[in-house]
Order: structure tokens, then sequence, then C-alpha cells
């Protein structure tokens, strides 16, 4: 045991092995993949829905004729 040390930071200093603060997620999150994951999906599904008209897809072949209002 070094003498220097006190029993606390004998048992938290490893090899190598620095102590950082952790931060919050949300200041960390951007450094996740599975965030940048979630993200891409989310635009991805945003961009389909923009460009099917709103998932309305193509079930009328023929156009209807218009309504005549008597």
């Amino acid at each position: 045991m070094n003498p220097k040390l006190s029993p606390h930071q004998h048992e938290s200093s490893g090899a190598g092995h620095v102590h950082h603060t952790q931060h919050p997620y949300w200041r960390r999150a951007h450094r996740d993949w599975r965030l940048w994951i979630a993200v891409a999906i989310m635009l991805l599904a945003m961009a389909i829905y923009l460009m099917t008209n709103d998932l309305a897809g193509y079930t009328q072949t023929q156009p209807q004729p218009p309504l005549t209002v008597q």
C-alpha cells in the first residue's frame, strides 16, 4: 500500500485509471451510437412519410368522376 495515498484513493486508482467526473446523460448522449441509430431511423421514417403523401399509397387506379351537386 502506498503511504502517500489514503485507502479511498488507493482503491480507486488502478494502473492507468483516471477518475473523471460523471457528466449528465444529456451531455454525453451525443457520443452514444444507439442515439444516432435512433435519430437516423426516425429521420428515415419521416422522409418516407412525407414522400409517400402521408402513407396514402396508390389504392385507386382510376380517378373518381367529380361529384355533381343537384
